[in-house]
C-alpha cells in the first residue's frame, strides 16, 4: 500500500509540472502523406531544441518506424498481452525523437482493470515528463471505425491535399468529430501543392463545404510543397529535414515547427497530457458498453 501511495504522490508531482502539448494529425485517402508529415515535423522540432514523442496508431508497413528503417518495434497490443510496462514500447530515432507504437484493439483496452489503468497511466506520465510535444499519427476516420487517439489529443490537425478524395475525407473527418464528439476547432495543413496560392484555394474549398453543414472553426496553418527530394528521402527511409536540409519541403517543416512552438497553450484542462492514457482507456470502455 505504501508503495502505491508513493507512486500516487509522484504522479501528483508529475501533473504539477509543465506538461507537453498533444497534437493529432489526421489524414485520409488521396495520398495525403500525414505519416511523412509527422515524421519530418518531429525531426524539425527536435532540431529546434524540442523534446518530441510520436504516438503512432498504425501497425502496418506504412508506420513511422518502417519509414525510418528502424528495427521491429513492439506495439501496445503486444505489450498488453504480455503485461509489459510502458517503457517496453519506447524507442528513439537517431535524432532523439521518441516513438511509441500505440495500436491496440479498443476491446482489449476496455477490459483493463482500474489498477492496470492506473499503473499504465503512471508509467506513461513518467516516460513523458520530460517531453515538450507529443505528435500523434492517427488512423484515418473512415467508415464505421471508432476514433481513439483522435479524441484524446488537445489539438487536431487535418491533413489534406489537392485531390477530391482527400477533401472528401477531410470534411467527413471533421463532421464526424464535430457531430459525434463535439470538437469544433481544427487546424488544416495542405500537403503536396506547388504554392501558397494553391494551398489557400484547397483550404477555401474545404472551408466552404464545412461551413455550410457543420459548426466548426478552421484555420490554415501552412503547406508542404510537392518536392522530389522529399520523395527521394522517403525512398531512402530518411527524414528530408536531415537528408536534404536545403529542400523546399525541409524549409516548410522548419517553418511549421517554428509556428507550432508559438501556438498558445490549449485552455481546456480536460486534455492535459497527464490524463491522455486515462482518456484513451476510459473512452474504450464507453464505446464497448454501447456497442
Amino acid at each position: 500500500m505504501a508503495d502505491w501511495q508513493d507512486q500516487a504522490a509522484g504522479l501528483r508531482r508529475l501533473v504539477a509540472r509543465p506538461t507537453p502539448r498533444s497534437i493529432c494529425f489526421n489524414g485520409g485517402r488521396g495520398q495525403t502523406g500525414s505519416t511523412s508529415i509527422v515524421a519530418n515535423l518531429a525531426l524539425a522540432l527536435a532540431l529546434a531544441g524540442q523534446r518530441v514523442l510520436i504516438l503512432d496508431e498504425h501497425d502496418s508497413q506504412a508506420n513511422i518506424a518502417k519509414r525510418l528503417a528502424m528495427p521491429h518495434i513492439m506495439d501496445w497490443g503486444q505489450a498488453l498481452a504480455k503485461r509489459l510496462p510502458m517503457a517496453a514500447l519506447w524507442n528513439e530515432t537517431t535524432a532523439g525523437v521518441g516513438i511509441m507504437q500505440m495500436s491496440a484493439a479498443q476491446r482489449h483496452l476496455a477490459l483493463l482493470s482500474a489498477e492496470e489503468e492506473d499503473r499504465l497511466a503512471f508509467e506513461f506520465n513518467q516516460l513523458t515528463s520530460a517531453i515538450d510535444i507529443i505528435l500523434i499519427d492517427a488512423l484515418a476516420i473512415v467508415g464505421d471505425r471508432i476514433p481513439s487517439l483522435n479524441l484524446v489529443a488537445a489539438e487536431n490537425v487535418v491533413v489534406v491535399c489537392n485531390r477530391a478524395e482527400s477533401l472528401t475525407d477531410g470534411y467527413a473527418m471533421m463532421k464526424r468529430l464535430n457531430k459525434d464528439y463535439g470538437q469544433r476547432a481544427f487546424r488544416v495543413l495542405v500537403n503536396r501543392v506547388d504554392s501558397f496560392a494553391e494551398a489557400s484555394a484547397v483550404f477555401e474549398r474545404l472551408q466552404e463545404v464545412a461551413q455550410r453543414f457543420i459548426d466548426v472553426q478552421m484555420k490554415l496553418i501552412g503547406y508542404v510543397p510537392e518536392d522530389e527530394k522529399l520523395a527521394r528521402a522517403n525512398r531512402l527511409c530518411q527524414p528530408v529535414v536531415t537528408a536534404f536540409a536545403d529542400a523546399e519541403a525541409s524549409m516548410a517543416f522548419t517553418q511549421l515547427a517554428d509556428i507550432i512552438q508559438r501556438w498558445p497553450q490549449p485552455s481546456d484542462d480536460r486534455f492535459a497530457p497527464a490524463g491522455l492514457l486515462h482518456r484513451l482507456i476510459q473512452s474504450s470502455r464507453a464505446f464497448a458498453e454501447h456497442s
